[in-house]
């Protein structure tokens, strides 16, 4: 017989004995008169007794039952003060379970057998009634409850035996009928320990079933620890597989982009996460590198913004298994539930985070956690070799295009073109968006910038104080100067204050000790940094750029050499006739006019016989000085051998150089020369030749020929003074 069926059995022998007592209890009614002290709403002794029957049956929990069986026996005694003890289990002691009225301030006493009436009753397993408790003898004196007149009390019996007591109190000794009261207690006594018989057997049962459901429960348990376990094994043997695959890419792949790929996927398919994703920090940005899943994603995250941010900015890992409560999450997609994000090192510096979310109702974990935790360290490990790897390869390419660009300046000797190629290669090399270099002045003791490229202004001639800006700084410390927000530096030149300039970097250049100038890489973006492998790249591009330098400088100097007489720095004869037929040519094709003149010292010999040839050197320089100053940027000025010299002056007609011929003579009749022998005068005489309508098919070596013999002509006619070839004189030679 199961449980159930035993308290069916129990609570059918229940209803017959309660059948039988209210038949008794109607005997009693119908023949027993009641007293006149009982209340009018409990009058009715039976229909109170049924009530009862009913209350106390449908209850189980024997508190409960206690509680109801106490409330309405005071009830039907007409009183408010009851009280029910029970057996103490194992112990030869009765404990108050239920107390109301005064009876309620003991609950919890406990009274050993013949003690009191309860413990009377108890020894006796009879009904006891004392008329007046307050001179009873028997009394419990220690418990507070001595203050009654009348009380009765009844043994509660479950098969046959004593299991507690039942009993009521009045404040009133001496009742009218106090025996019909007795006997009806009696009866009912019998009921409540039928009632707390029930109760104790079921709470039995319950007892015995939630001992089954323990043993269910371990059993329950023990095989969720299996299952667990099989799942735990299952998992690490997932994560070995997912390691294993992880490892194999990493060690295959060297280029970040195939790592990242590589791992996304790796991780999706392997454990199947459905939302898989790695960024990078790029200065005050996140920026996406792969991901699986996501049918919306940013491509760019702000630095700090969302729960990405937040990990990369602490250096921790987080798990949050319901994103809907924390703040920071940026939903891309409906309905994800946790996520996980752990950071990327690179060194000591976090560089970016690996993010798993989910969705379906599925909840991230700790194992999710400490997996990606472990996998995020292999990925690190990968990124520093790629990382190594990428420098390594950035250098080879740096060093590659060095050489590269190296050919590209060495191969140009044009001063104004290497220093703009310098620069312009500066920028390619390391990836810049404007620059400039300086040449140093050793005369002046300051840098004169020559080239500017891509500059708000063109900055070519500015003069800069050796430390100041970035390239003066650069120049005096010979030391590589690196500036972070240059518009905020405080050493800035006030030259280049309108200059949207950000970052920059500044080199000298030099050739051992000596300073031939500087040169300056700038960016307006704030996010562009210049690192140590920038500065150690451009270091080694300023030497190179040096030589190129001096050699463009050696390489004009031999060119000057080549084309100016060394003794007044003025044209030689061979560049002369060079430049002249160029300006021939052109004079020709616009049809403009332009004469040729050629000058010479009067009696130069006899200065260098009376004061000696470093006087007529003098005489050369002062003249040739003169000459320079009185002709336009235009006009060709050439020393022709000797004391002679020639002139080429373009877009001028006849009259235009006799202007300046005699503007010549003027001021050298004004020119003296000191000498330790006294003051030298020095005069000269000119030859002029005209080119001009009906612009013939002449030559510049007739032009020249021409000008020398109207030279030869002043000579004849007395020296300092001006000769022009006239048509003329061919006639009177032909004669």
């Amino acid at each position: 017989m199961n449980e159930a069926e035993h308290l069916q059995s129990e609570n059918d022998a229940l209803r017959t004995r309660i059948r039988e007592l209210e038949r008794q209890l109607h005997h009693v009614r119908s023949s027993a008169s009641f007293p006149p002290y009982v209340s009018p709403d409990v009058s009715d002794y039976f229909t109170v007794f049924h009530e009862t029957t009913l209350a106390i049956m449908n209850r189980l929990e024997l508190n409960d039952v206690l509680e109801a069986i106490t409330d309405h026996a005071a009830r039907l005694a007409g009183t408010e003060h009851g009280y029910i003890y029970l057996r103490v289990a194992d112990a030869e002691l009765m404990e108050m379970k239920v107390g109301i009225g005064r009876f309620a301030l003991n609950r919890g006493s406990v009274i050993a057998p013949g003690e009191g009436i309860s413990g009377r009753v108890w020894q006796s397993g009879e009904p006891m009634m004392v008329e007046d408790y307050r001179s009873w003898e028997g009394r419990i004196k220690r418990l507070e409850m001595i203050d009654f007149g009348a009380v009765i009390a009844a043994p509660l019996k479950s098969r046959g035996e004593v299991i507690g007591v039942l009993g009521v109190a009045y404040d009133a000794a001496n009742l009218f009928d106090f025996r019909t009261i007795a006997a009806l207690l009696a009866r009912f006594a019998d009921l409540a320990a039928i009632a707390i018989d029930n109760a104790q057997l079921y709470t039995a049962a319950q007892r015995e079933i939630a001992e089954r459901q323990r043993i269910e429960a371990e059993l329950r348990a023990s095989a969720q620890h299996l299952h667990d376990l099989y799942t735990v094994t299952k998992r690490q043997a997932q994560e070995s597989r997912l390691l294993g695959q992880v490892r194999s890419v990493l060690a295959q792949a060297i280029d970040l982009s195939v790592i990242f790929c590589s791992v996304v996927e790796a991780i999706a398919r392997t454990f199947g996460y459905t939302q898989v994703c790695i960024y990078l920090r790029e200065h005050d940005e996140l920026v996406l590198q792969h991901q699986v899943g996501y049918s919306f994603i940013w491509e760019r995250i702000p630095l700090g913004k969302g729960i990405i941010s937040r990990t990369i900015l602490s250096g921790r890992p987080a798990l949050i298994a319901d994103v809907s409560v924390d703040s920071d999450f940026l939903g891309a997609i409906e309905g994800v539930v946790s996520e996980i994000c752990v950071p990327l090192w690179e060194d000591d510096r976090v560089i970016g985070a690996l993010n798993i979310e989910s969705i379906n109702g599925v909840v991230l974990t700790e194992d999710d956690l400490r997996l990606m935790t472990e996998v995020a360290e292999h990925i690190n490990v990968a990124i520093e070799r790629a990382q190594l790897y990428e420098r390594l390869w950035q250098r080879v390419q740096q060093l590659d295009a060095l050489y590269s660009i190296m050919g590209d300046i060495t191969s140009n000797l044009n001063l104004d073109n290497v220093l703009r190629t310098i620069v312009t290669r500066m920028l390619t090399l390391i990836r810049a968006a404007h620059g400039a270099l300086a040449l140093y002045d050793a005369q002046q003791n300051h840098l004169i910038v020559h080239v500017s490229v891509n500059m708000d202004y063109d900055y070519a001639g500015v003069r800069l104080a050796l430390g100041e800006g970035a390239m003066g700084k650069a120049a005096l410390t010979r030391q590589p100067v690196v500036v972070f927000d240059y518009r905020a530096w405080s050493e800035r030149s006030l030259q280049c204050e309108a200059e949207s300039t950000a970052n920059v970097l500044a080199v000298p250049l030099l050739a051992g000790d000596e300073l031939i100038g500087a040169m300056s890489a700038g960016d307006s973006d704030l996010k562009r940094i210049f690192t140590v492998d920038d500065i150690q790249l451009l270091r080694m591009f300023a030497q190179q750029a040096t030589v190129a330098i001096k050699n463009a400088r050696l390489f004009e100097e031999v060119q000057y050499l080549a084309i100016t007489d060394p003794l007044t720095g003025l044209y030689n004869r061979r560049y002369f006739l060079s430049a002249a037929r160029r300006e021939l040519e052109r004079a020709r094709r616009h049809h403009s006019p332009l004469v040729v003149i050629i000058t010479d010292l009067d009696d130069f010999k006899q200065i260098n016989d009376a004061f000696g040839h470093p006087v007529g050197d003098r005489a050369l320089r002062e003249f040739s000085g003169l000459l320079r100053r009185e002709l336009r940027s235009i006009d060709l000025l050439a020393r022709y051998g000797g004391e002679e010299f020639i002139l080429l002056l373009p877009e001028t007609d006849e009259n235009g150089g006799v202007q300046v011929v005699e503007r010549v003579r003027l001021v050298l009749s004004q020119t003296t020369i000191a000498t330790s022998q006294g003051v030298a005068r020095v005069t000269a005489s000119f030859g002029m030749a005209v080119y001009a309508e009906p612009f013939d098919g002449m030559s510049i070596d007739m032009l020249v020929a021409r000008a020398d013999e109207a030279l030869l002509r002043a000579k004849q006619a007395g020296k300092n003074r001006l000769e022009i070839w006239q048509l003329r004189w061919k006639a009177e030679g032909e004669q």
